[in-house]
């Protein structure tokens, strides 16, 4: 019985319980939301109530219940150091919600210390671990567009809802659109591409002048083997919702969108949609039914990982690697300036 205490019982925390709850059909994994801390007593409360999970006051109590297996923190952004300290200090798996941190500085404290670690540890890029994904990134590595030449994101949300007085509005706790939202595409550009050379970007950062909280940015990723990769993105109140990864190569391109396949187009040939096989199960409390089963698979492999069973996730090298371009993306909005790393 594998036995998972969780930091933070908000929505993405119940979105993990609810998972866990499941792995025994899901996968055939006997596990057990086993202990919960949220500072907010009635979201720990209702936690405890679903899964029989004991409330622990503290990241530390939590982490260091001996029979504890793995720690999953799906606290707030800039949070997210405290439940990592406190995991590893406690010699558990950690599982741990994007981004890494909000900032440079406790980002690499948290890569040198899980590094020393000899425990496993996971970051929720959902969408690595979604089927459509992993079959691009085969398409990508069996040839199939060729040498990859340029890539364009283009990620705008019309429906954000935010208002003052939710972190997630607070540019300095979350980090804006960059951090929140487009962390997630620029890590998959990571995993496709290798490694950034340099960003350019501009944009309208969280600024509490505004009369409703928004957010806007358009950068330019430059990576060491010649990939230039454009990315726009927004958090805005009204407009157009979009979820769309174009990769062109010079034999073809490669299309990730909203719809469960895969379109290619060759060069000199007719469009194409690649089906992919994905989860059959949503898994429990997800709206977001296009990444849904990303959910669900990121914590069946997180299990399989425990158990010693290897299974490719995100770890904590890809979280630092992704919050660097993020943080380089918010200083060159600020300077004007292009940020090499």
């Amino acid at each position: 019985m594998l036995k998972f205490g969780i930091i933070g019982a908000g929505r993405l925390g119940n979105v993990h319980a609810g998972n866990i709850a499941q792995l025994k059909t899901l996968a055939g994994i006997d596990a057990q939301v086993a202990a919960v801390y949220d500072p907010k007593e009635s979201a720990a409360k209702d936690m405890h109530e679903k899964y029989g999970a004991v409330i622990r006051s503290g990241p530390e109590e939590l982490a260091g219940i001996p029979e504890l297996d793995a720690v999953v923190i799906a606290s707030p952004t800039y949070c997210h150091q405290e439940g990592i300290r406190a995991a590893v200090a406690a010699d558990k798996h950690i599982f741990c919600e994007k981004p890494l941190c909000r900032d440079l500085t406790n980002s690499l404290e948290m890569l040198e210390l899980v590094k020393k670690s000899k425990k496993f540890f996971a970051i929720g890029f959902v969408r690595r671990a979604m089927a459509k994904t992993k079959k691009c990134k085969e398409l990508l590595d069996s040839g199939l567009i060729g040498r990859i030449r340029f890539c364009n994101v283009d990620l705008p949300l019309g429906m954000y809802r935010r208002e003052y007085g939710d972190w997630f509005t607070d540019f300095d706790k979350c980090g804006g659109v960059i951090v929140d939202m487009l962390a997630h595409h620029v890590d998959l550009a990571n995993w496709f591409f290798g490694k950034p050379e340099r960003v350019y970007a501009d944009g309208m950062l969280l600024d509490p002048a505004q009369k409703e909280p928004s957010d806007m940015v358009d950068g330019i990723i430059t990576y060491k083997n010649g990939v230039i990769c454009n990315m726009f993105c927004t958090w805005q109140r009204f407009g157009r919702s979009n979820e769309l990864m174009e990769i062109y190569g010079e034999k073809g391109c490669l299309s990730l969108s909203g719809a469960e396949t895969i379109a290619y187009c060759p060069l000199g040939g007719e469009k194409q949609e690649i089906a992919v096989d994905a989860a059959a199960d949503a898994g429990i409390g997800v709206e977001e039914v296009k990444v849904a089963s990303g959910y669900t698979q990121e914590i069946i492999d997180f299990a399989h990982n425990i158990l010693g069973r290897k299974v490719e996730l995100p770890g904590v090298q890809d979280g630092f690697n992704s919050i660097e371009i993020a943080l380089g993306m918010i200083e060159s909005v600020k300077t004007r300036q292009v940020y090499k790393f």
